[in-house]
């Protein structure tokens, strides 16, 4: 039954379904191929049937129905058991994560605030910007620390947010695009996965180099993986460190690359490469359904 169920609703939509899902699909069909396919084989068959085939009774069918309901519900517990261990470890990842965020949020926040005061009585209206970016990034960040799972688009006011704000501080010194499919918009997406790469862009790409650079984040849809890129035409990965020898935010890619690993496990994966100039980031995640 398997060889003709699967090829007739697709491996794709099969991976798509929740767990629970999953566990009933392939816990039910055995037993209905258990329930149809002995008497329909035995009718088949008719007198070329073995003799003992012939005699089981329904009563049989019955208890090899029940052993099979059995061993299913065991199967299921163990599962279910592994899920949530599997489950509590993500958010034992994700409440560090959202520490160290909480962490360095204050630093940020006070440079902004710092920023702001000073031009206020230089520069006014430049001072109106800022703080008006830093608002919309103020409220889209605590959006995204207030829940457990996102959406591409919300990340994505995030980051734009962000690079808003950095671009009143910049000011000719940085650009920015986002190009994504507004239809990709509803996609599931951990929240503070993408920011991270962008933060890392700015800080250890483009503020160190005298001229700036531009900044260029892409999404798309490529074999059944959700493909989302940040693209620096600054230092790239092998530039000069910053002061202090630290170059990037290794703490934040490999927070990154657990939380990836332990949602997705190895179909996940978070890339850093040089960008000839620059630095490319690109993180490639299994498509979700997304929720309702």
């Amino acid at each position: 039954m398997f060889a003709l169920l699967i090829p007739a609703i697709g491996k794709a939509r099969i991976r798509s379904w929740s767990d629970g899902q999953r566990s009933v699909f392939f816990g039910a069909v055995p037993i209905v191929g258990v329930i149809v396919g002995w008497p329909l084989g035995v009718a088949l068959m008719a007198g070329g049937a073995p003799q003992w085939m012939r005699e089981i009774g329904a009563g049989t069918i019955v208890g090899i129905v029940l052993i099979s309901l059995l061993l299913n519900f065991i199967v299921y517990q163990v599962f279910n058991a592994k899920q949530r261990e599997v489950l509590a470890e993500r958010r034992a990842v994700e409440a560090q994560l959202r520490l160290l965020q909480a962490q360095m949020e204050p630093h940020f926040l006070f440079n902004t605030l710092a920023g702001v005061q000073t031009m206020i009585d230089i520069e006014p209206e430049r001072a109106k910007r800022q703080l008006e970016s830093f608002t919309d990034y103020l409220r889209a960040s605590i959006d995204s620390l207030r829940t457990e799972d996102s959406m591409l688009g919300r990340e994505l006011d995030l980051a734009r947010s962000y690079l808003a704000l950095m671009q009143q501080r910049m000011e000719d010194r940085l650009d920015f695009r986002i190009d994504v499919d507004p239809v990709l918009a509803g996609r599931p997406l951990p929240p503070l996965l993408l920011q991270p790469l962008v933060e890392n862009a700015i800080h250890h790409g483009l503020e160190p180099k005298i001229e700036g650079g531009r900044v260029h984040i892409t999404a798309r849809e490529d074999g059944g993986a959700l493909v989302i890129e940040v693209r620096d035409d600054g230092l790239g990965p092998d530039g000069p460190k910053r002061p202090g020898g630290v170059r990037g935010n290794g703490v934040a890619l490999d927070n990154i690359r657990r939380r990836l690993e332990g949602r997705w496990g190895d179909r996940a994966t978070l890339e850093i490469a040089a960008a000839e100039p620059g630095t490319l980031a690109r993180l490639r995640l299994p498509l979700e359904t997304p929720t309702r």
